[in-house]
């Protein structure tokens, strides 16, 4: 009876597979050769103190039986499949103590343990996940229930959060039972030692290549980060391509979410102060040309400028950070947000731009935000100016309300038929998502919360003695979703992200019973170079 033991494993990508060597860095030693089951590669511990016993207890205690040794090991072994009628070799890393230190680079497949996993347990049986919020802030988050669950159990958006690992029990008897974890990484504990490792691993190459997990985790597919350095190189220099040609599907844009009023400027280019991250001047303000993406990476920063003194750094991002933009690359959908390349399923692509071409272009008209618009509140107080009786300019009328003295923005600008703007500069993900998620909370509360609407006609009436901006209790508001952007378009091509966000927020509204539309404000402003600003 074999014994039982707690296992990690990696499938090594194809190309590195026939040689331990490319699996493997140089760092290593051969410990043994096991007949018919693989090799056996270790690296020499060595046994020394902890750095606490001298930091902290200094030389009042005797520590010399106290040792830590990080001791590693792997064994590379081969299994034989058929694929497409051909025999292939498949090879895997059964990684012991710190054993996962002496692989080498890039040489893992990244979703072999969740695909594992996924194929294995049943979609009522989940423990925990591990989820970044893509769609957004670039949130991370590790949740963990009690009891076994459903994936919405976890309040998971399928559409806007990327699984790094999840865990599950699995109560299949002819392969693993008890808790499983998958990522790039499987771990089960199981009765599998050097005796049967071969017939395990063939079980579970068997359960990697399955696809009975879309019934119920087809989502998975939809979204993956881009671990491969030799692929995100590829998108690098596809990207440096397109910049160059002057492609529309790259552009650059602010990264986070901030307080656009705060900012004086933004400066990349000598004394410059720009509006906003311009692709074209920043590609420009190489002195021997836009040739690398180390450029965009560590040779320039884009620094935000407070509009506290003008001169002073507000926050400040690489210009890689800052690329925004979807490309075609051997026949696949990428898109890079946040300094971050992502693949993302060519189905769910035409499906994400299929829901954003169908939200309705606003035919309401806007004036152009100029040179003599400061600040997204002067450009919502003078388009609210130009109509008095039909437009109120609510930006900044902040509605204190629920736990924490939470303050909420009814919208920027109201008409008196109950219609709800919410403006904002064209930006990354990161603050078109704020935006979003304002509309959604404001129209929610408006809909179901008596107080709030008390709190928010109060408002109202302190800005106009015009009654018809009032509040009534059968009000579905009519939501305007406005981007200021340097595009022609009625419909501003925002991020791919910013659509994934935008679908869950025409949902949330269209549940609610409200409309929604969405409008391209076009931004005219030209950029001026501020006086008595340091070289």
């Amino acid at each position: 009876m074999p014994n039982r033991n707690k296992l990690s494993i990696y499938l090594i990508k194809q190309e590195f597979s026939a040689d331990d060597s490319m699996i493997l860095d140089s760092n290593r030693e051969l410990l043994a050769s096991i007949p018919h089951v693989g090799n056996v590669y270790f690296r020499p511990s060595r046994s020394n103190p902890p750095t606490w016993v001298r930091s902290f207890f200094g030389e009042t205690v005797d520590a010399t039986d106290i040792f830590s040794a990080n001791a590693r090991a792997v064994l590379i072994c081969r299994i034989s499949v058929q694929e497409n009628g051909i025999d292939t070799q498949k090879a895997f890393a059964v990684t012991m103590g710190y054993g996962k230190s002496m692989l080498a680079e890039n040489v893992i497949e990244d979703d072999f343990g969740l695909k594992v996993v996924l194929n294995t347990i049943k979609s009522d049986s989940l423990r925990k996940i591990n989820k970044v919020n893509i769609g957004g802030n670039q949130k991370a988050s590790n949740e963990q229930l009690p009891l076994k669950s459903e994936i919405d159990d976890f309040g998971f958006d399928i559409d806007r959060d990327l699984i790094g690992t999840i865990t599950g029990y699995s109560d299949d008897e002819l392969y693993v039972t008890g808790m499983m974890s998958g990522g790039e990484l499987l771990s089960v504990t199981a009765e599998v030692d050097v005796s049967n490792i071969l017939d395990f691993l063939k079980k579970t190459y068997t359960r990697y290549t399955q696809t009975n997990y879309r019934t119920n985790f087809g989502w998975v597919d939809h979204i993956k980060k881009v671990k491969d350095s030799r692929t995100i190189d590829a998108l690098d220099e596809e990207a440096v391509r397109l910049i160059n040609a002057g492609s529309p599907s790259i552009w650059m844009a602010v990264p986070d979410v901030i307080n656009w009023e705060d900012i004086a400027g933004f400066r990349y280019n000598g004394e410059t102060l720009y509006d906003d991250i311009y692709i074209e001047a920043v590609k420009d303000s190489f002195r021997h040309g836009f040739n690398h993406i180390e450029q965009l990476k560590n040779g320039r920063r884009i620094t935000a400028i407070s509009a506290v003194d003008g001169h002073s750094a507000y926050t400040t991002w690489s210009a890689y950070k800052c690329l925004c933009g979807e490309l075609e690359h051997q026949g696949k959908s990428y898109c890079i947000n946040n300094g971050r390349w992502f693949c993302i399923d060519n189905d769910f692509v035409a499906q994400v731009n299929r829901d954003y071409d169908s939200i309705p272009v606003s035919e309401m008209s806007f004036i152009d935000f100029t040179n003599a618009h400061q600040s997204e509140n002067e450009y919502s107080t003078k388009f609210a100016e130009t109509n008095p009786g039909h437009l109120l300019c609510m930006d900044r009328k902040t509605i204190t309300y629920g736990g924490g003295h939470s303050k909420i923005e009814l919208c920027d600008i109201l008409t008196n038929d109950g219609t709800y703007i919410h403006v904002k500069p064209y930006s990354g993900s990161a603050t078109l998502s704020h935006l979003f998620n304002q509309a959604v909370v404001s129209a929610e509360l408006v809909l179901w919360d008596s107080e709030f609407r008390s709190k928010a006609n109060q408002e109202i009436d302190s800005n106009t003695d015009n009654h018809d901006f009032r509040i009534n209790n059968n009000t579905k508001p009519n939501v305007i979703l406005a981007i200021i952007s340097k595009f022609e378009n009625d419909r501003p091509p925002i991020p791919f992200f910013s659509k994934v966000a935008l679908r869950y927020t025409k949902r949330r509204l269209e549940i609610a019973g409200c409309s929604i539309s969405i409008k391209n404000i076009k931004n005219l402003k030209q950029p001026v170079a501020p006086e008595n600003v340091d070289r």
